[in-house]
Parts: C-alpha cells; structure tokens; sequence
C-alpha cells in the first residue's frame, strides 16, 4: 500500500440545503449520496479534483456542524482556475493572511474551505 485516501468531513444542519449550496451556489459536482428518509444524509461533492463529505447532524452531532475547516493548497495555474470559476459563479470569498493569501469560502453552517493561493499570488 502506497498511501491513504483521505477526505475531510464537514457537519451540516440541513443535508438537502447543504447539498443544494455546494451543487448551485459553489458547482461542486455530487459523488455521491447516501439518503435517509429520501433526503441527503451523508454524500459526497467534488470540485477540480477536491473531495469533501458533508454529513447532517443528528442528536448526538448537532454541535459539529459549522465547526470544519479544510486547507487547500494551491499552484499558481490552479489559483487562476480557481479564480475564473469563483469569478464565474459569483461566489462571495474573504481574504485572510495564513502565511500567504488565502481565499476564504464559508457554507451557509459557517464550515471554512481555505484556499491557499501559493507563493507570489494576492487573493
């Protein structure tokens, strides 16, 4: 075995409104899901390559949700790319200094995609 796949996992309060931001607010495309009740529980979404998996709370979660974080970093071609899709979506970002600039996507629960720009790029 060469390495792990990992993906990180963000909590949300409302599966389908979840799934729904990611999909047509951020264009992230569904993996896959895993329903309850014929509603999004655990799925997956992806976006140029990133994975991530929101999970809906239950009674024993239901503090986790708007807890995540997740740290991507970036080359100066995949900012660019990163730059036209957010620019093309009309997605709103921040930008905060994490030892360069970094462009900040919160989801309607308040996890965080961090998006690190890489050396020499401005947010």
């Amino acid at each position: 075995m060469d390495h792990f796949y990992g993906r990180a996992v963000f909590f949300v309060r409302d599966g389908a409104s979840a799934l729904a931001f990611y999909r047509e607010a951020l264009g992230f495309s569904l993996s896959w899901n895993h329903e309850v009740e014929g509603r999004p529980f655990v799925f997956e979404v992806s976006l140029f390559g990133f994975q991530l998996i929101l999970n809906q709370t239950e009674s024993d979660t239901a503090a986790r949700a708007g807890h995540g974080r997740v740290f991507v970093g970036l080359d100066p071609e995949q900012s660019e790319a990163l730059r036209r899709h957010i620019e093309a979506k009309g997605i709103a970002t921040t930008t905060v200094y994490w030892g360069r600039p970094t462009l900040v996507i919160r989801d309607p629960d308040e996890n965080e995609l961090f998006f690190w720009l890489g050396p020499d790029q401005n947010g």
